[in-house]
């Protein structure tokens, strides 16, 4: 009787078993599909294009099948009504109107997004010094807030536009920062659920040249309200007019966080997935008058900014185009005073031709940036501005194809950790010893599911011991009878 006990509890036991593997099984299946879920839907290679500069590339002559998101800088704020400025020239009412649709009648996949405050030149919009006194006008009262967040959507989507920037130059106090916080929140609520929302910001901490000290961006509205956000990466010294020469926009410095890679991991060290972070690379050069020719190094004495060009409309600044025909035109008349360098260490680019001297990134260090931002997992990269690069698109299709190649490559796939912010001075790494990338910190989900997988295990355990015991003893039974 005893062994006909046995074998009665045996196949329920055993369905019992194959019931909890099932549940296992079916547990981990659907949370991956949860992470699956949870992971951006698309790369990002997005231009920022200025119509203040449309005459230097009109839009029909852009390469859109370069980008995945085109983005039209920008609607700006009026002072005193606090509405979007809409353009009252003829030509430049049409370039909004038209944006849309010119860019997708040559690539139907691409994405438009219209960016909402900042303007001026390329260089001097990527000044962190600089503020948008407007805009953060409107931002303090939310009752303008919520008015000026109904006209920009209405704007963008009567100009069939797939998305909305906030780009806001740039918060300058803690209460800018709060207010800066509101305002996505509102804006995300605001917006059709297909819309996209993004934000054009500098560092997510410790933003250099603030009027007052810890002014951090509100991380947890931007994770949780924004698609993700376009790092300024770029405009490091303020101001070119100073007394030495400098990088604009180094990879990595040995001695401070005036770097790209600081302002990109400070975004991941607050807490910003890596999923909804997108690096800045700059398509203007920072140029100085040199104090003596023969003295042209990084950190050489200078007297003055650069010589204000025709594509930048600034002193100080050159657009990619021009850093190229300046470098092009001395090897030609074969300047001796003419110095093309790579600095591997920071993984930045300069060109010296008589006095000028100018810092810019070529496509040796735009490779090198790409590589080091899909190293971190970063969800792309966005050139800043399209207009700047030179008759060729140069430096667009080189990053496209090397953002490309990271991307698929076997080396960076499945790669969702990289860098980490360090203490002051960053020390390492130079481009030769580049990050290594590192577990991300076990999320309480994850932690979650993992004691749920090892309860269930234990349970099997149990399940199996008792099979074996009833066996052992049905054995015997049969054997005492």
């Amino acid at each position: 009787m005893a062994a006909n006990n046995g074998l009665f509890l045996l196949p329920l036991i055993l369905s019992t078993i194959a019931a909890l593997t099932l549940s296992a099984s079916s547990s981990a299946a659907t949370a991956a599909a949860t992470r699956r879920s949870q992971e951006p839907r698309e790369s990002v290679r997005a231009g920022y294009y200025l119509a203040a500069d449309a005459h230097l590339r009109p839009l029909a002559a852009l390469d859109a099948s370069l980008y995945t998101h085109l983005y039209y800088y920008a609607v700006a704020v009026h002072p005193s009504r606090r509405a979007p400025l809409l353009p009252a020239d003829p030509a430049a009412a049409s370039l909004l109107a038209n944006f849309s649709r010119t860019v997708k009648s040559r690539n139907a996949a691409v994405r438009t997004v219209l960016s909402v405050g900042g303007g001026g030149s390329a260089a001097s919009a990527a000044t962190a010094g600089s503020s948008d006194p407007a805009f953060a006008a409107m931002a303090a009262d939310p009752s303008s807030r919520a008015a000026f967040i109904g006209a920009a959507v209405a704007v963008a989507r009567e100009n069939g536009f797939d998305g909305l920037d906030v780009a806001w130059r740039f918060p300058a106090s803690a209460v800018e920062m709060a207010e800066f916080g509101f305002l996505v929140a509102e804006w995300r609520a605001a917006v059709p659920p297909e819309f996209l929302l993004t934000a054009t910001v500098y560092f997510s901490n410790h933003v250099f040249d603030a009027p007052s000290p810890g002014v951090d961006y509100p991380s947890d509205s931007v994770a949780r309200c924004l698609d993700w956000v376009n790092v300024m990466a770029f405009g490091l010294r303020a101001g070119a007019a100073g007394n030495s020469t400098a990088y604009d926009a180094p990879l990595y410095d040995r001695a401070t966080h005036y770097s790209a890679s600081y302002g990109v991991v400070s975004w991941l060290d607050a807490g910003v997935p890596a999923g909804k972070v997108v690096m800045g690379i700059p398509m203007y050069g920072r140029s100085w008058f040199l104090r003596n020719k023969g003295n042209s190094g990084v950190g050489a004495p200078a007297v003055a900014a650069g010589p204000k060009q025709r594509g930048t409309n600034a002193t100080g600044a050159m657009s990619y185009a021009e850093v190229q025909w300046l470098a092009a035109t001395a090897a030609a008349s074969r300047s001796r005073g003419a110095i093309t360098a790579y600095d591997n260490a920071s993984v930045a680019s300069y060109v010296a031709v008589g006095d000028v001297w100018v810092a810019f990134d070529g496509v040796a260090v735009v490779a090198e940036k790409l590589a080091f931002a899909a190293r971190c997992g970063l969800r792309g990269y966005f050139l800043w501005p399209v207009n700047y690069d030179d008759a060729n698109l140069t430096v667009s299709r080189r990053a496209s194809q090397v953002w490309t190649e990271n991307k698929i490559s076997p080396e960076f796939r499945n790669v969702t950790g990289g860098a980490r912010q360090m203490q002051a001075p960053v020390l390492l790494p130079p481009a030769v010893q580049s990050p290594a990338p590192t577990a991300l910190p076990m999320s309480s989900s994850a932690s979650r599911l993992s004691c749920r997988t090892l309860d269930v295990r234990l349970q099997l355990g149990a399940l199996l011991l008792f099979v074996w015991y009833q066996i052992y003893e049905n054995c015997k039974v049969v054997q005492d009878w």
